[in-house]
């Protein structure tokens, strides 16, 4: 499982993605529909890229190899499934008048 991160700034907006300097001639990319949504995925969570159909896959591997993307294996805990709190209960936020 990899952890993808964008290398550069993006806007996601009206449907689709935009990715400045990463187009031909270091111009902006409008990303369609499916790689737009492609991209989505692979941003929000650890990417299996062997269970990704090849033309997806080859997607993300070519953003990776011109920059734009940075892959780096995800955590152990970031690829099990949530079976319930990891951690301990958060405690109550102290009143303004406490630590003043």
């Amino acid at each position: 499982m990899l952890r993808i991160t964008s290398e550069l700034p993006y806007l996601d907006q009206a449907g689709h993605v935009y990715v400045p300097l990463a187009g031909p001639a270091r111009s902006c990319l409008k990303l369609n529909r499916h790689a737009s949504r492609i991209w989505r995925e692979a941003l929000r969570c650890p990417v299996d890229l062997d269970t990704l159909p090849e033309p997806d896959r080859d997607f993300l591997l070519g953003l990776t190899r011109n920059g734009v993307l940075r892959t780096t294996p995800a955590p152990a805990a970031a690829s099990r499934p949530v079976s319930g709190p990891a951690s301990a209960p958060v405690p109550a936020p102290a009143s303004p008048s406490e630590g003043v």
